[in-house]
C-alpha cells in the first residue's frame, strides 16, 4: 500500500510501549500512526486534511487532560464527529467513565487494547 493510501490515526499517549506497539499493529494493515504527546502537536495533526480515521487516547496520560480534550474534539464542529477510542486501567473505573461520558465512542481496559486493537480499529475507525 503506498503512503499515500494510508490512513491516518492519531495516538494521545504518554507511554512508548503503547506508541509502539499500537503503531506495530496497525502498520501491516494500512494505518498510518502519529502521535501526540501535547495538545499543540493534537492540534497541528488535526489542522491536516484529511482527518485522521481515529484518535486514540491514553486516560493515564494526565498532563493531555483526557476527559477535557474527549469532550473538547466533541464540541468542535471539525472533530465533533471523529471517532474516539480510550484506553486506561481496568482498576481506574472512574477515568473510564468519564472519557465515556465525555463523549469516547469505545472505551477499553489496557490489555483490550493490546489484545484486540486491529477489531477495535476496524471498527470504530472510519
Amino acid at each position: 500500500m503506498a503512503e499515500s493510501d494510508e490512513r491516518r490515526i492519531i495516538a494521545v499517549v504518554r507511554d512508548l510501549f503503547f506508541a509502539i506497539r499500537i503503531r506495530e499493529t496497525l502498520a501491516p494493515r494500512g494505518y498510518r500512526v502519529d502521535v501526540a504527546k501535547s495538545r499543540a502537536v493534537l492540534d497541528t495533526l488535526l489542522a491536516t486534511d484529511p482527518l485522521p480515521a481515529l484518535v486514540i487516547v491514553d486516560l493515564a496520560f494526565a498532563a493531555s487532560a483526557p476527559p477535557a480534550l474527549i469532550a473538547a474534539l466533541r464540541a468542535a464542529p471539525r472533530t465533533a464527529t471523529l471517532p474516539i477510542l480510550a484506553f486506561g486501567s481496568h482498576l481506574d473505573q472512574v477515568a473510564r467513565d468519564a472519557a465515556k461520558a465525555a463523549g469516547a465512542d469505545r472505551v477499553v481496559a489496557n490489555s483490550k487494547l493490546v489484545e484486540a486493537l486491529p477489531e477495535l480499529v476496524a471498527r470504530y475507525a472510519r
